[in-house]
């Protein structure tokens, strides 16, 4: 069974659960209560394995988890680390108690992820070149991952992304950051620029380079790191590193310098508006599944002499409507209004919110109360439904800057659902059953993926109503008050720039580890 130091045993411990009304701090220590639990039972330390599953019955893990589960250790932690950041001034020591080990099991994940790292090359659209990126299944040694073929898809590298450049923003550790640009680099690459008879690119990525169909979880998740990325990069002394990879009327491959966060962004932007275009229902304005097609790759040989990748038809959109491929949409819409100010985004914003209350809830009754239920899977084993709607539901705490009413309706139901679970069906493990609101029925089989999914869950509704509750908080009138890099944390501008010292402040205000501050 599981393994764990002393250090991070001392702390899993019954958290006081006493408070009757709901508060962020509730939910932040159920967030870490979760999180811890599913560490201590779900993975075998000091290397980190991940178990596939976990008997609650015995009491014991079996088989080993793919990098996707894996990817939703890193969420829960870096959500629960940004939850302690946002209560830190109102709950001080929790944040005093618990931040440092969170970055140390943050680093601990992170260089364990290496387990279902591997390299090889590939021949894409416009480049061929040598990668190190993360196959589906772990190794026996860091590094040895199989990842040619369809044994690498571009949904597991955005998935990282994403929570690496979290991890970044919330450690100013550049171990991420550099890995996080890299993923994107990669999954830049996946992108179709094979130009049809219009001279416009098809656009999209596919599944990953083994597969010709595309699909909304292969191309939505990119959008949001995408964005911060760009704000990371956007810095007045940027320079034009990046070797942006393109086919010009011709067929000839081309390469020219371009500055990263450039680059970032107009991607960001191209990926949004192609799945909007391809994979949107407007009948229900929620997102279909994919683009099927036949996965034999094509090559075609380009005027230089070698091969790379060319274009495969796609059939129309089909396959279920998920709610993790709206929710990247939203989050990404939110991002892209945020650093825009378009109003197309906005109005997607509102319309997706909308739509995702009415087409993936409905209503139970129980004891004569009144739920709004989230899709959910016969057993443990047979879907992804729980991480799915995570995704939905921290897309909503994005959005509920923009849309309070659509987005709290939605957060509100989740709040209330995994409240009914924990009063009503939580094990002594500390676990929850997939069904919220039926309890764990036949099987008492779960998988830490989806723990951690609850974990993440609560800490970013406590994010949220943290936000709710203190809408205007501003911390101290100088710039002297702020912690930056050579002394603590990095500082953003409310646009997502980051700040490296005092002197590149600018007048307004400025946020660092969830704090605003104003500079004058």
């Amino acid at each position: 069974m599981s393994r764990l130091s002393p250090f991070f045993l001392l702390f899993l411990l019954p958290f006081s659960l006493s408070v009757s009304a709901q508060t962020p701090v509730v939910n932040l220590e159920r967030a870490m209560s979760l999180l811890d639990s599913t560490i201590v039972k779900s993975f075998s330390t000091p290397a980190m394995k991940m178990y596939d599953t976990f008997d609650t019955s015995t009491h014991r893990g079996s088989g080993t988890a793919d990098v996707w589960p894996y990817t939703a250790a890193l969420e829960a932690t870096c959500s629960v680390l940004e939850a302690l950041d946002a209560l830190r001034a109102d709950a001080p020591g929790l944040y005093d108690q618990h931040h440092d080990r969170y970055v140390t099991l943050l680093r601990s994940l992170f260089d364990n992820l290496g387990y279902y790292r591997g390299s090889y090359r590939l021949f894409s659209y416009a480049h061929r070149g040598a990668w190190s990126i993360y196959g589906v299944h772990r190794a026996g040694r860091k590094g040895g991952a199989t990842v040619t073929g369809i044994e690498n898809v571009y949904d597991d590298q955005m998935w990282i992304c994403r929570e690496l450049t979290r991890a970044y923003r919330l450690t100013a550790d550049d171990d991420y950051l550099r890995e996080a640009a890299m993923l994107a680099d990669y999954c830049i690459d996946g992108w179709d620029c094979c130009l049809d008879p219009s001279g416009n690119e098809y656009g999209g990525i596919s599944w990953g380079p083994g597969y010709n169909s595309k699909h909304s979880c292969s191309n939505g998740p990119l959008i949001q790191p995408l964005v911060w990325l760009h704000d990371i990069f956007a810095t007045p002394d940027e320079a034009a590193d990046y070797a942006y990879n393109y086919i010009d009327a011709d067929g000839n491959r081309l390469t020219t310098q371009r500055l990263r966060s450039e680059v970032y962004l107009e991607f960001a932007r191209k990926v949004y508006a192609w799945q909007k275009t391809k994979l949107l229902n407007r009948s229900t304005g929620v997102y279909y599944d994919m683009l099927g097609a036949d996965n034999t790759i094509q090559y075609v040989t380009a005027p230089d002499g070698l091969r790379y990748r060319t274009h495969v038809d796609t059939g129309g959109p089909g396959g279920t409507a998920f709610t993790y491929n709206t929710g990247t949409m939203l989050a990404g819409t939110a991002e892209l209004y945020r650093v825009t100010a378009e109003a197309d985004y906005l109005t997607d914003l509102r319309k997706l919110c909308t739509s995702s209350y009415n087409q993936f809830g409905r209503w139970k009754r129980i004891d004569d109360v009144r739920y709004r239920q989230w899709p959910t899977d016969a057993t443990a084993t047979s879907g992804f439904n729980c991480w799915f709607n995570d995704v939905l539901m921290r897309a909503c705490v994005d959005a509920w800057t923009y849309d309070p009413d659509g987005a709290a309706k939605i957060l509100n139901s989740y709040q209330e659902n995994l409240d009914y679970a924990w009063g009503h069906f939580l094990t002594s493990d500390g676990f929850l059953p997939i069904d919220l609101l039926g309890g764990w029925g036949d099987s008492p089989v779960t998988k830490g993926f989806h723990q951690l999914a609850f974990a993440a869950e609560y800490a970013m509704l406590a994010v949220w109503q943290q936000r709710v509750l203190t809408p205007d908080a501003v911390a101290s009138p100088t710039a002297d008050a702020l912690p930056f890099p050579d002394g603590a944390a990095p500082a953003y501008t409310p646009a997502g720039q980051r700040l490296t010292t005092t002197p590149d402040a600018p007048a307004g205000i400025l946020i660092t580890r969830g704090h605003k501050y104003i500079v004058r």
